[in-house]
């Protein structure tokens, strides 16, 4: 009696998982680069198309070796899609991103190392391995209930069905970044093209292909030296509030010294950027005190230059001498308006190094 009741336990859940599978092959669309067709065409000899994303080097050095340090993230992509019901299921259905390749290669590759790789979708992060696919959670089919208007949609991709669904054209925006773990192995380079997601529908990946997001090209150089950052104070003077407004009223020299620790310091150059809360526009900073305040604005400029220097934006800074990198700075004072309150003002500005 035991034996009989196996079998035919086993025999039960094989064809309730042929069943399944079978539901899901159905359950597919096409998604086409580009806007809705204009005239019918034969969606079975279309194209799909496929974006590769080159890396380059990545360089990790002990201060970006912490859990969450983002080491790399590419420029964002925006794609504009128009998904077809190619297997006529004539059903509404939402377009994900399948992530990884089906034999999660990307995720085998990262997953015992000391880096992550991952999506940026809609400002959340989505680490290949955390999760098999992101519901984009906008409709890329819409179920049509007119018999003849979901005959013309199954005519336009040259189907011979009677019921397609109203195709739909979405876009994407999305970028991939790269960050450290914390702990693992060292993993060196992606010698060969990688799959990072397919855009497909909820049924799965369809078999007819879709569009592809790829990476390439990653090389990762580990690096033994730590740059080691100091605060200073920088005084820039006292000004009369009857001075002209616009312009550069005085320029004080500063230096940015940075020491440097590590047998492999003097190998590679610096990039840096200045930063601050107090950001007034692109290329000034203003006060922390409220009454000076959008009055009283700071820029600066490489020694010897006429320009100002952009906040945020990658300045090269040269390389180490092996224990020690050196800048030489300027800091402007400028009247963005006549002040109407006198007294000491201060502000902040934070820098930033990395190695190019």
């Amino acid at each position: 009696m035991m034996q009989k009741s196996l079998r035919y336990f086993m025999q039960c859940s094989f064809f309730i998982l042929l069943g399944f599978m079978g539901i899901q092959q159905s359950w597919a669309l096409r998604c086409l680069e580009g806007s809705k067709a204009g005239s019918n065409f034969d969606i079975s000899k279309a194209l799909n198309t496929t974006h590769t994303t080159s890396v380059g080097i990545i360089r990790v050095t002990n201060s970006n070796q912490a859990a969450g340090t983002l080491l790399w993230e590419s420029s964002p992509f925006s794609t504009t899609f128009t998904c077809y019901d190619d297997y006529n299921t004539n059903k509404s259905e939402n377009a994900y991103l399948y992530l990884d390749d089906v034999s999660g290669s990307l995720a085998t590759l990262f997953n015992s190392s000391n880096l992550i790789i991952g999506v940026r979708f809609n400002g959340r992060e989505y680490p290949i391995g955390s999760t098999d696919r992101i519901n984009l959670g906008t409709l890329a089919l819409q179920s049509q209930s007119s018999s003849n208007s979901a005959k013309r949609n199954c005519r336009l991709i040259n189907n011979s069905a009677d019921k397609c669904a109203d195709p739909k054209t979405i876009t994407v925006n999305y970028s991939l970044y790269i960050k450290s773990r914390g702990t693992g192995k060292n993993l060196s380079s992606l010698d060969k093209k990688f799959q990072v997601f397919q855009l497909d529908g909820v049924g799965g990946r369809n078999s007819n292909g879709n569009f592809q997001e790829h990476v390439n090209n990653m090389t990762v150089n580990y690096i033994e030296c730590v740059p080691i950052l100091t605060t200073q104070d920088v005084d820039l003077g006292t000004y009369s509030a009857l001075e002209q407004t616009g312009v550069i009223l005085r320029k004080t020299p500063f230096t940015l010294t940075i020491r440097t620790e590590g047998e492999d310091c003097p190998n590679y150059p610096f990039v840096g950027r200045f930063t601050s809360n107090q950001k007034y526009n692109q290329n000034t900073l203003t006060t922390s005190e409220t009454a000076l305040k959008n009055s009283v604005g700071i820029q600066i400029f490489k020694q010897g230059e006429a320009a100002p220097i952009s906040l945020e934006q990658n300045i090269d800074l040269g390389k180490s001498n092996g224990s020690v990198l050196i800048n030489q700075f300027e800091a402007g004072v400028l009247f963005l308006r006549k002040p109407t309150a006198s007294g000491r003002f201060t502000s902040t500005l934070n820098y930033e190094v990395y190695y190019k």
